[in-house]
């Protein structure tokens, strides 16, 4: 038996057990295990094909003769079996989603086109290389505040020829020590920017306190209203979402609009959002800092808020998800959407997969519903 083959079952075993039992990371720390169990939550089509093909390229050289290369296509079958299971777990995303949104919108609600976002789950067979869409301008790296290099950069997704429409600013995750705007969400940005809005994906400074955090992402929110229009931004809508850190950020933006001593060199901008979308973030005390807990923060009514998370997800709990939610639930009446994810982990949308796809459409839907009626707290 070729060594190769050996040490290809057991890196997709790994993969699969690390998304089927994951470890907790004890903080914002890429763990091996964690990064295995990214692959294997979200990409198990591609690490199927992998192990499909390299056992079937074993079998044809006639590498199955002993004992152990027998007892290694066994624990393939295993792991094959592992990656169905995951797969069933991730085709549950869009039912879990779809009852969220139903028990705070109604059955009324707007819906997206499920047939087309059907068809583009299939990009999770190659999540990992789709390409950018061509009809999506991307137009990168406009300054939004002083900070020097990347921090204070952001890109801004239309569809090409498209009027002006409302927006969301998404701020990456990274555990407000990493992360760019370049990698997560895409799938999301595009789709939205397909259906007429205006998606901003914001840098912010990191490894600062977290104060200067927030205000770089308030200052997102100031300069889009002021300069929006100009890049085909309607800033009389606008959402915030995020995922991990970012999204923290984009509900701290939320419940703390209008605190002028939150915004220093800005004070009388306007910083209030139409709504919020919270994906696997993390809710609680950051760097140890007093006052940092998300539902602390007071400040304007709270908007509508969609959370998203993974049942299992090893670095920010889905029990402190459900804790955050309920929080807000007793601060607001309106719709507080909570949809828990089956099996799934951390960065459900850096991949084109399954799962987010069915959290694109989920997301569409959520601020189209609630954006169709605008409420007090839209602007």
């Amino acid at each position: 038996m070729p060594p190769g083959y050996a040490i290809t079952v057991l890196f997709v075993a790994a993969a699969v057990a690390s998304a089927l039992w994951p470890r907790p990371t004890h903080g914002p720390r890429q763990t091996p295990t964690f990064v295995l169990g990214t692959l294997g939550s979200e990409v198990p089509f591609m690490l199927a094909w992998y192990l499909l093909l390299v056992t079937w390229l074993t079998v044809d050289s006639g590498d199955l003769t002993t004992p152990a290369s027998w007892i290694t296509a066994a624990v393939a079958a295993l792991v094959l079996l592992g990656l169905i299971r995951i797969v069933r777990q991730s085709a549950q995303a869009g039912q879990v989603l779809d009852s969220a949104l139903t028990s705070v919108l109604g059955e009324d609600r707007p819906r997206a086109n499920r047939g087309r976002h059907r068809l583009r789950a299939g990009w999770a067979l190659t999540a990992p290389f789709r390409l950018p869409d061509p009809r999506i301008r991307r137009e990168r790296n406009t300054a939004y505040g002083p900070a020097p290099g990347r921090a204070n950069l952001l890109d801004v997704y239309r569809r090409r020829g498209a009027g002006a429409g409302p927006v969301l600013i998404y701020f990456h995750p990274g555990g407000f020590s990493g992360g760019s705007k370049n990698r997560q969400s895409k799938l999301m940005l595009e789709t939205l920017a397909l259906h007429g809005w205006t998606c901003i994906s914001a840098n912010y400074r990191l490894r600062t306190d977290y104060w200067t955090i927030l205000a770089d992402a308030k200052r997102v929110i100031a300069w889009t209203r002021t300069e929006g229009r100009r890049h085909g931004a309607d800033p009389d809508v606008l959402v915030t979402a995020g995922g991990s850190a970012g999204a923290n950020l984009a509900a701290a933006c939320a419940l703390s609009a209008g605190r002028a001593d939150l915004q220093p060199g800005f004070e009388e901008a306007d910083t209030s959002v139409s709504a919020v979308v919270g994906l696997y973030g993390y809710y609680g005390e950051v760097f140890g800092q007093p006052g940092t807990q998300v539902s602390d923060l007071t400040g304007s009514s709270v908007p509508p808020v969609l959370i998203v998370h993974g049942e299992k997800d090893p670095m920010a709990s889905a029990a402190g998800a459900r804790e955050f939610t309920a929080r807000l639930r007793d601060r607001r009446q309106g719709p507080v959407a909570y949809a828990e994810l089956p099996g799934a982990v951390h960065n459900f949308d850096l991949f084109a997969s399954l799962r987010h796809a069915a959290v694109t459409t989920a997301v569409l839907e959520f601020v189209t519903a609630i954006t169709r009626e605008p409420g007090p707290s839209s602007r």
